[in-house]
Parts: C-alpha cells; sequence; structure tokens
C-alpha cells in the first residue's frame, strides 16, 4: 500500500518575491513521512533556490517564457505522473488549468491544486488584454480540485466574481518560519540612525501600488524627532528619493534598496508602516509582528484588514488619510506591549500550524 504521495510544485523560478517565499516554506516543512516533495521550474535561476532543503527533486524546463514552455511541462508532469500538482503563482496557474481535462484523461489520478496569490480583478486588470483573462479566469480555472486563497478578501473575489464554486476553494493563511527569522533578525547591523530618535521602518517593492509617495508626504509632517528607514527596490525608487530631497526630509529618510535579510532592521525599528492601495495578504507585516513591532497600515483593498486587529497588534488607518497616518504615528509611540504582539503572531501564523492546514487539504 502506497503511503506517500508525491508532490510536483511549479514556480516559473525562484525569484525574491512573496509568493516564491511562502511556496519554498510550504515545500520544505511538510511531513517527509506523508510526502515526496518535486519542484518543476521553467528556469532554474533565482537567489532563493539556496533555501530550499537539499532533499526536494529539482527539474528544470530551461524555458524563460511560460507561455512558450507549457507543452514541455505538459510533457515533464506526464513523465513524472504525480499524486498531486501544486502550482503556486499567477498566471502559471491559469495556463496550466487550460490543459487539466487533457491531463485528467492522460494521468487520472493526479489531483490538481493551485495558490492563488494574488486578488484577481486588480491582477487581471493589468493584463495586456484583461478582458481576456476575465473569460478565461471564469470558465476554465474550475478545472482545478482546490484553489487555496491566501485571505479571505481573496476567496470572495474569487468566488464572487469569477463564478467559481466555493467549495472548490480554502483560505489558508501564510506561515511565518519563526526560527528562520528569529536567527536572521539578530544578525549585527549598522542601523542608519541613533535610538535617540522613533524609528519608522517600510519594507517592500517601489511600486505605484505600494504608495510609499503617500508614506513620504506624511513622514513629512512628523516632527525631526522620527527617522524613516525604506527596505525595498523598484521602478519608483528615484522618482521617491527626488520626493523625498523635494519635501527636505532626505536627512532622516533613507533608502536602502533590496535586502535578503531585512530582519534586524525590522526588530530594530519601532513602528512598521504600510501605505499600499492593495495588498494580498502581505507576509512582512507577519514577520514584523513576530519581532514584536506594531503595525500603523492604510487600511486597503485585500487582506491587511484580516492581520491587524485595531489596539492589538497596530492600528488601521482610512486608505490615502495622511493626517490620521500622522496623528496614528503619534499616538502609537510606547503603546503596545511587544511579547502580546508576537504571541499573537505565533498563535496565528506559526508554519507548524499553517503546514497542518495544507497537509489536510493536500490529503484530502
Amino acid at each position: 500500500m502506497k503511503t506517500k504521495s508525491h508532490i510536483l510544485f511549479i514556480m516559473p523560478q525562484l525569484n525574491m518575491g512573496g509568493a516564491e517565499r511562502v511556496i519554498i516554506n510550504i515545500m520544505n516543512h511538510l511531513n517527509r513521512d506523508k510526502f515526496t516533495i518535486s519542484l518543476l521550474l521553467f528556469n532554474r535561476n533565482g537567489s532563493l533556490m539556496e533555501d530550499l532543503n537539499s532533499d526536494i527533486a529539482i527539474y528544470s524546463l530551461n524555458i524563460c517564457s511560460v507561455a512558450k514552455g507549457i507543452p514541455k511541462l505538459l510533457l515533464k508532469i506526464y513523465q513524472l505522473r504525480p499524486d498531486i500538482l501544486f502550482s503556486g503563482i499567477g498566471n502559471l496557474n491559469l495556463y496550466i488549468s487550460l490543459f487539466i481535462p487533457l491531463m485528467r484523461h492522460l494521468i487520472p489520478e493526479t489531483k490538481w491544486v493551485a495558490r492563488q496569490a494574488s486578488i484577481l480583478t486588480l491582477n487581471n486588470r493589468a493584463e495586456k488584454s484583461p478582458k481576456l483573462y476575465e473569460w478565461l479566469y471564469k470558465r476554465i480555472y474550475k478545472n482545478y480540485n482546490i484553489v487555496i486563497c491566501q485571505s479571505k478578501y481573496m476567496q470572495r473575489d474569487l468566488v464572487e466574481n469569477y463564478n467559481f464554486p466555493k467549495e472548490q476553494s480554502v483560505v489558508i493563511n501564510n506561515p511565518i518560519d519563526i526560527k528562520k527569522i528569529n536567527e536572521l533578525s539578530n544578525k549585527s547591523i549598522k542601523y542608519p540612525f541613533d535610538r535617540n530618535k522613533i524609528r519608522l521602518i517600510s519594507v517592500g517593492g517601489l511600486r505605484y501600488e505600494k504608495r510609499q509617495d503617500l508614506l513620504l508626504k506624511a513622514f513629512a509632517k512628523l516632527s525631526d524627532k522620527y527617522t524613516l528607514t525604506i527596505i525595498g527596490d523598484g521602478i519608483k525608487r528615484d522618482e521617491l528619493e527626488k520626493l523625498s530631497k523635494k519635501l527636505e526630509i532626505d536627512n532622516r529618510v533613507v533608502f536602502l534598496g533590496y535586502l535578503k535579510n531585512p530582519y534586524p532592521y525590522i526588530k530594530s525599528a519601532d513602528i512598521f508602516l504600510l501605505t499600499s492601495e492593495y495588498e494580498g495578504f502581505p507576509n512582512v507585516l507577519l514577520e514584523a509582528n513576530l519581532l514584536k513591532i506594531p503595525v500603523i497600515a492604510f487600511n486597503s483593498i485585500g487582506g491587511v484588514a484580516e492581520i491587524i486587529e485595531n489596539g492589538v497588534n497596530g492600528v488601521l488607518v482610512p486608505y490615502k488619510d495622511i493626517n490620521t497616518l500622522v496623528e496614528t504615528i503619534n499616538k502609537t509611540v510606547n503603546k503596545y506591549k511587544g511579547d502580546a504582539i508576537r504571541d499573537r503572531a505565533v498563535k496565528k501564523y506559526s508554519i507548524n500550524l499553517i503546514i497542518k492546514k495544507y497537509e489536510l487539504i493536500l490529503k484530502g
């Protein structure tokens, strides 16, 4: 009798990103007495490759384009004949769903699972052919046996806007690897500002939807006792640095760019800030809480409101309301008990808890 299920995870590559980190966490922590883990990549490049456990079998199609690599992908899936196929990100999920009916004839025992990494209604607007993507998601995405959503908001969007059967979806929040984050947070760094100042921090890609421009405009209204560290890179960096100079706050704002290990900086901060227009289910908020840091965030579209409990681990502020953001920052300093914030994060998002939920779905 077969005791282990073979799971084949599929990703384009393992570059830095929230979705990639979550998939690695899942692969690394699944129970090896229950599962054999393989990973199929379109391209083996990626700075997160080194984070994979050594017992994970890795296959590569050596193709950069997801669309062009689909025929080769389907052939490899047929050859490997996994018990469970797990697609982990964006349009790759959609492309695979097109061919699930065909593949079911070839490998009928395979269970097809996708993890939804974005809010579809927002993600599709950014596509070159948004109407086509909307049409496809409404008609073929239900080919999966189950779609795992990060947040309740993401599930509602999928069910209400794409005619997706609710019984074929489940909400499983993102996990945090407590041991690893704690270890990384203890690495030695030279913090850019001294402890006599109140240290604010923000971590994320410097893109339009992250709205760091609103963050800088709010920060300009705070007194000189505050400093701001921004970690992340992206197409908006030059523009944001120029805005910082224009607002005459560049002497107390620092852009550190992308850092593989931002955790010592987060741990050394007093408050974590998030000003995004929308978010799926931002891991960095869970990680900040794990490191005992309260979060002040705009109450934006997506899963942020499911993470922040006002007065417990942070505060939600109306989106774009800079004045309220400033007032909230001034009121938040030294208000929160770090141990209580950490304990809440551990209780809700520990990797052991989340992995059990995944195993239940995958084995079910």
